[in-house]
């Protein structure tokens, strides 16, 4: 995409005129850059000793979901561009379903390596405390369409 759009910059009459009209398209290609180079630096950090037992398993397979999760989040733009076939796409999707049995039994020791506070996750099941049900009333009950017994929007006949 950044190549086939920076050639496209060159059909203006200006570069300003470009950038104006394809800018939207740049910030897409600018973001699967960052993505690409925070992929390619996880690899990269994995390829190094990694102390703890276990810890560079579980990187590595985070590493793979996050990999696998930008590819199916712009698998129609991998499709369309033909870097991918259909067939590559559904083995990407397969493997990461895979990758996401593989951590689920880990997910929330995961989550609490990174010793983030109730209060920044903003969980509404899995609270320190254990008053799951309390939490999730509270929660539901914040939602508009909770305020009227009734929505207004239904009638009865």
């Amino acid at each position: 995409m950044s190549v086939s759009r920076a050639q496209d910059l060159t059909k203006f009459s200006s570069p300003e005129e470009g950038f104006a009209e394809l800018s939207a398209d740049l910030v897409e290609a600018a973001i699967a850059h960052c993505q690409l180079v925070i992929v390619c630096k996880f690899i990269e950090k994995l390829q190094q000793d990694i102390p703890g037992e276990g810890v560079k398993h579980h990187l590595e397979t985070l590493c793979g979901i996050y990999s696998l999760s930008l590819v199916h989040k712009h698998q129609g733009e991998f499709l369309a561009t033909g870097y991918l076939t259909p067939k590559q796409a559904a083995l990407a999707n397969d493997q990461l379903r895979a990758l996401y049995t593989k951590i689920r039994p880990n997910a929330i020791a995961l989550v609490n390596a990174f010793n983030y506070t109730d209060h920044y996750l903003s969980p509404i099941l899995g609270h320190y405390d254990g008053n799951v049900y309390p939490k999730l009333s509270e929660e539901a009950w914040k939602d508009p369409l909770n305020e009227t017994v009734v929505p207004d929007r239904i009638t009865s006949t």
